[in-house]
């Protein structure tokens, strides 16, 4: 009964909200004061702002892309291009396509993209605005970066191989690897809609820590270590009865990530790898720039995660963050993982998404390879 009261509470407050800016909308009218109403936030682009120490540079970019015929397994909404329009950096290959890897399984051509920013190793503090302006503006279909000449080296070969893999299978996956230095990335069907499965706990309980730090006390922490250690849906499930989704409209706001993914009767959305990153952008900054009296002790509960094959890839030498999710039944599907390598005191952030819920070994695999890929976006 209390959680009914709870949620009729929320509820006739979201109303009210709604009735005052329509009413203070309706004077404005009548004054003929009333403009054009603002767009969403997640259409309005986020300026672009440059790391303080790196110039952009003039030289040209190209990326990669991989043409490919849906396969039967695709979801019905697959790998279509974001409708939102960020420009970064406005610097492309002029170049025409030039066939890079072609072998009977996939072909790899030449295209143009954006460049992030140039800078050199250690000399740009991660900037939240610029790298959401990067994720938000990442070219879809296949396989990207911003450093060109990557997308030749024997280590993206070997991700190419993995992924081929996958497609024989009749897998979809994605991804996006951006190192928060340098703006650098690598990505693959960063616009492909996966269902979230658990890995949407990891920004729910970094959001309710950051914009609710009130609520946590020894019964909160107890249902928060086992909602993310454990992966317990009992325990999200009943975070979300007490506190609701305010939080994660404040994160989604704070991320520019459309608050479409939030459903007050589904709490496991389908999400993209560039979503999900801009989230765990989010999540970065609360545990380690914009932080509070929780930040030192949540992001402690991200480090030994139940299923994580980003966290069991890279278990030596480094510290992750992250939080999986894995799923399946009849319709939806699922086995993702995410969150934040921290290495030789740079950072950087994984997210791999995917149908392949049989395949935890070939996903570590990846995880493997994308890592030999991060010391290349950062050290060239």
């Amino acid at each position: 009964m209390f959680h009914f009261f709870k949620k009729a509470i929320s509820s006739r407050k979201r109303i009210l909200q709604s009735a005052a800016v329509l009413l203070f909308t309706v004077v404005l009218s009548a004054f003929g004061m009333a403009s054009n109403p603002p767009k969403d936030f997640s259409e309005t682009a986020i300026p672009a702002r440059k790391f303080t120490d790196a110039p952009v540079s003039s030289q040209d970019f190209s990326r990669i892309t991989v043409t490919e015929a849906q396969d039967s397994h695709s979801f019905s909404g697959a790998f279509e291009e974001s409708s939102a329009e960020y420009t970064p950096y406005a610097v492309s290959s002029s170049a025409a396509p030039e066939s890079l890897h072609h072998d009977g399984r996939t072909a790899w051509t030449a295209s143009e993209t954006a460049a992030p920013g140039t800078a050199e190793p250690g000399t740009a503090e991660p900037d939240l605005n610029l790298l959401l302006s990067i994720v938000s503006g990442l070219p879809g279909g296949g396989l990207s970066c911003s450093k060109a000449e990557i997308l030749s080296s024997p280590q993206a070969e070997n991700v190419r191989d993995i992924l081929d893999d996958f497609q024989e299978e009749g897998c979809n996956i994605g991804f996006v690897l951006l190192d928060l230095h340098t703006g650098n990335y690598f990505t693959f069907h960063p616009d492909h809609s996966f269902y979230s499965a658990s890995t949407i706990k990891g920004p729910y309980i970094a959001a309710l820590n950051k914009f609710s730090p009130e609520v946590v006390d020894e019964y909160t922490e107890s249902l928060m270590k086992n909602t993310i250690c454990w992966s317990s849906n009992e325990d999200y499930e009943t975070l979300h009865w007490l506190y609701g989704n305010d939080v994660m409209f404040d994160m989604t706001e704070y991320t520019a990530v459309s608050d479409s993914i939030i459903d007050d009767h589904n709490w496991y959305p389908y999400l993209t790898p560039k979503e999900l990153t801009q989230l765990w952008i989010g999540t970065y900054f609360y545990f380690f720039e914009e932080t509070n009296e929780n930040s030192a002790w949540c992001r402690k509960l991200y480090t030994d995660t139940a299923e994580s094959f980003i966290g069991s890839a890279l278990d030596e030498g480094y510290t992750v963050y992250t939080k999986a999710g894995w799923y399946s039944d009849w319709e939806d599907i699922a086995r993702n993982d995410a969150g934040i390598v921290r290495a030789d005191g740079h950072d950087c952030i994984l997210t791999i998404m995917s149908d392949a819920f049989e395949s935890y070994d070939r996903l570590e695999e990846l995880a493997a390879a994308l890592d030999e890929v991060r010391e290349l976006l950062y050290y060239g």
